[in-house]
């Protein structure tokens, strides 16, 4: 077989239109730093360079050795074999430029001459950066790409309604709020992308998380800019490194019921939240508080009720040797005034690996409990965090 196919060669030179190698880009299907999964093709092989069959054997018998015989016939009939892609490109692919050997969101990586297929990592996460922006104008607003600066759309004043936002994460009401009041010039965010990957992967647009990491999607609607947002993790050991818990107690002056709510607020806010190492994190900031009067308040309301579950998220944070998280304060009284019980307070991680805030109560009134466990997110491949160590405080103010 093989021999007759040597014979049908024809001893033509090809005709080379491709691109060299010192425009490697051009080669590859993506740009650098995009995902790509097993199974995708990561070389346009119309770009590829070509060379005499005749003289380049070994390439032709490679084809037709991983079963790729529709390239190998073309290779024969037009005299002109391929490279490789395992010439062109390193990592998990084969030599049809296919990926394969990993699971999960890996990623390209283009330097001078290679194409880098790199697999995930164990835990992958970027952060929230605005992608999609309301600008109001003189007759409503324009809907901008904030990474290219281009108007996707317009929506005149009259027809903002829930149809022509079409954003999970947008309030219409408090939108509107925003547009009444805003200058001409303002701008609303819209939609969040994920830029500054752990591994270095260029930007994921909400409509590629959305398809792509359904998960991470539906937590990223929840949070504001610049918050860690975790898109895939494998292998991972969830170690408990702190827990505490503190009551409601009863303050009739401040309607116990109010401070009830507020307190389950505070938890329905935190829980789940996720803070990369070395970094500062947030609370939700979809979640509402109910306001009283309060005179010793700058703005003259306050969100009693916030201030016991503040404190036991602090003092597990606190055992861990963390600094005291902007907003708070060291007192009964954990919630600064005019900061946000949510958005406001800022935690700094200062554990090796990302943690994750678990919240919850239990029972109901004065009695009520609220709990918080803090797990570091550690890869089992990774040797044990140094400074991971089991820590438990209870307060009961």
């Amino acid at each position: 077989m093989l021999v007759i196919i040597i014979i049908l060669i024809p001893v033509t030179q090809s005709n080379n239109n491709s691109v060299s190698y010192d425009d490697i880009s051009k080669i590859s299907k993506f740009d650098n730093g995009s995902t790509v999964y097993a199974g995708d093709q990561v070389i346009d092989k119309n770009n590829v360079n070509k060379y005499p069959t005749v003289s380049n054997l070994g390439y032709l018998f490679g084809q037709i050795g991983s079963g790729d015989l529709i390239t190998s016939f073309f290779s024969v009939a037009t005299g002109a074999v391929p490279i490789p892609a395992t010439d062109i490109v390193v990592g998990n692919v084969t030599d049809g430029g296919v990926v394969e050997d990993f699971d999960g969101p890996g990623h390209i990586e283009i330097t001078n001459n290679t194409i880098k297929v790199i697999a995930p990592d164990d835990l992958i996460y970027g952060y929230l950066t605005p992608y999609y922006q309301a600008v109001k104008t003189s007759t409503g607003v324009d809907i901008v790409n904030n990474k290219t600066n281009e108007t996707v759309r317009h929506i005149n004043g009259d027809d903002i309604n829930n149809d022509t936002l079409d954003s999970d994460r947008v309030n219409t009401d408090q939108f509107l709020y925003w547009y009444n009041r805003a200058a001409e010039g303002s701008t609303y965010t819209m939609e969040y992308g994920l830029a500054g990957f752990s591994d270095n992967r260029s930007m994921i647009t909400p409509e590629e998380l959305k398809e792509q990491f359904p998960d991470a999607y539906n937590y990223a609607i929840h949070y504001p800019n610049d918050c860690a947002v975790i898109i895939y993790q494998n292998n991972i050991e969830e170690k408990l490194v702190s827990s505490t818990y503190t009551y409601l107690d009863s303050h009739p002056q401040y309607n116990d019921a109010n401070r009830e709510y507020n307190a389950k607020q505070f938890v329905t806010a935190w829980n789940g939240t996720v803070i990369p190492s070395d970094a500062y994190g947030c609370g939700r900031e979809d979640v509402g508080f109910s306001a009283v009067p309060e005179s010793e308040a700058e703005s003259g309301m306050a969100t009693h009720g916030v201030c016991p579950p503040a404190r036991s998220l602090r003092e597990a944070v606190m055992a861990l040797g963390f600094s005291l998280p902007i907003g708070m304060d060291s007192g009964r009284d954990a919630v600064l005034y005019g900061y946000s019980p949510s958005t406001g307070i800022k935690i700094h991680n200062t554990l090796d690996y990302p943690m994750k805030i678990i919240m919850w109560t239990e029972g109901s009134g004065a009695g009520m409990e609220i709990h918080t466990e803090i797990y570091e997110l550690i890869p089992k491949s990774a040797v044990n965090s140094t400074n991971s160590t089991n820590s438990t405080s209870n307060t009961t103010y």
